[in-house]
């Protein structure tokens, strides 16, 4: 069930009266003459900031905003007389555009306040998740285990742009990020126990009577959860009660085979990377696009589609791109801190992979392995086998590859690419697992040398069918 801040909205409400006075009263800018309507105000828990929404009869609805922008600080000075406070809230305006959506947030979410055991699951567009993102305050983000660029650095993004516009927002990580990522943590990560500490703490200091909290003792500390490139709940490993305390969950993906698990979901796999779809969301929003964030974006992309190079490339990703830079996305680090920041053990994990290697199916399919055993004599992580699956798929005549590893606790990681024809994430969920037609993976149980004789059976019956 949704909460209340009261102290917010008691707020919300004197600055949307003094608002609406001064509109027929003391703003006498043209750009402000026309038909204006506060339609509501939405102040942060802290009182730092408020969006004030409206709706005009303008043309041109930026000119309305120019009018604000111009009598600001007027309009921040009366705000702060009238209420007699000492710190006046960051104004922001923004028209209310709900009805554009085809979506109106308050009744959706009216819709949500029903039984746990009977709960509703929404698939909506892009466009109509952006409504969501002023509903809240607190958000809370979620990567998926076992890290990549996308789900971190479009995390990553959305937490930097709520920041941007005064809310609290922060990315719950399953483990560190990548060695080759964590040049773009920009201190807005939390793992599982600081995110949990921070539940407390926004469950103990909810502005609320005692007589509200009696009412809702099992309470979600309102906030909205989302999960960047999700796939399911099960790849959120360790922080699924975290996540499912949020008021209303929101699933980003652009997985063939995610699940709508979550309130609201949005899933476009025609997208290259869930960090486009993000950026099209601050877009839909109207949020701030800052360097840090285009950075941020930027490395989801050119992860998810391998320097450009992959199929799922797009002219729309190359505009994307191109916006990314012109926003100042640092494209010369992280091309150098991803790839060209190799460590010795990379190599030689590299070399014991390729000593394990077979050619199946007349040398259309490449498969390979490493063991935690090996993985620990080198004293190799993550990073250091990161690629393997492409290494392999790059030899003439393979169609398909599979890299297979195995984890310090037993589990088996499984990564699949292919150049044409097969449908690696059709292979995948027979084992579990999903992706995209062109690169998809599973995680199974061991041992190592199951689950490669397993695969290896999988790719030899199924190629006459490929």
């Amino acid at each position: 069930m949704k909460r209340t801040n009261h102290r917010g909205e008691k707020l919300s409400g004197e600055i949307k009266r003094i608002l609406g006075e001064m509109l027929t009263r003391e703003l006498k800018d043209p750009l402000l003459s026309g038909m204006i309507s506060i339609t509501h105000v939405k102040t942060a828990d802290d009182g730092s900031f408020a969006t004030v929404y409206f709706t005009s009869l303008a043309e041109d609805e930026a000119d309305v905003i120019k009018g604000f922008e111009k009598a600001k600080g007027f309009i921040r000075s009366e705000i702060g007389s009238k209420l007699g406070v000492r710190r006046t809230p960051e104004l922001r305006f923004k028209a209310d555009d709900a009805e554009k959506y085809g979506i109106r947030i308050d009744s959706l979410l009216n819709e949500l306040d029903i039984p746990k055991d009977a709960k509703e699951v929404r698939e909506i567009r892009l466009s109509e998740a952006a409504p969501l993102l002023d509903e809240y305050e607190r958000f809370l983000l979620f990567t998926h285990i076992h890290m990549d660029g996308d789900t971190f650095g479009s995390a990553v993004a959305l937490a930097l742009a709520l920041r941007e516009v005064g809310k609290t927002a922060w990315v719950v990580v399953g483990e560190e990020p990548p060695r080759t990522l964590g040049f773009i943590d920009y201190g807005v990560t939390k793992d599982a126990a600081a995110a949990e500490a921070l539940l407390t703490e926004w469950l103990t200091d909810t502005g609320e009577s005692e007589e509200d909290d009696a009412e809702d003792a099992d309470g979600d500390a309102n906030f909205l959860g989302i999960a960047l490139d999700y796939a399911g709940i099960d790849r959120l490993e360790g922080r699924e009660s975290i996540f499912e305390k949020a008021a209303v969950t929101l699933c980003i993906d652009h997985h063939v085979t995610s699940k709508p698990e979550c309130d609201f979901n949005v899933i476009e796999p025609d997208a290259a990377a869930t960090a486009e779809m993000v950026y099209r969301l601050i877009g839909f929003a109207d949020l701030p696009l800052t360097e840090q964030i285009a950075t941020a974006i930027y490395v989801g992309i050119v992860t998810d589609t391998g320097r450009f190079q992959y199929s799922n490339t797009t002219p729309l990703t190359m505009e994307i791109t191109a916006a990314l830079m012109r926003a100042g996305a640092d494209t010369g680090k992280a091309y150098q801190e991803i790839y060209q920041s190799v460590k010795a053990e990379k190599l030689l994990v590299e070399r014991e992979m390729l000593d394990t290697m077979e050619l199946l199916a007349n040398g259309r399919a490449a498969i390979a392995w490493i063991s935690s055993e090996t993985l620990e004599t080198f004293g190799a992580g993550d990073d250091e086998t990161d690629g393997m699956s492409e290494k392999l798929r790059s030899i003439i005549g393979v169609e398909v590859s599979a890299f297979i590893k195995e984890r310090p606790d037993g589990k088996i990681k499984v990564s699949m690419r292919s150049k044409e024809t097969v449908d690696v994430a059709a292979i995948a969920a027979a084992f579990g697992g999903g992706g995209h037609v062109r690169a998809a993976g599973f995680t199974a149980d061991g041992p190592l040398e199951d689950v490669v004789t397993a695969l290896k059976a999988k790719l030899e019956a199924e190629w006459t069918g490929f």
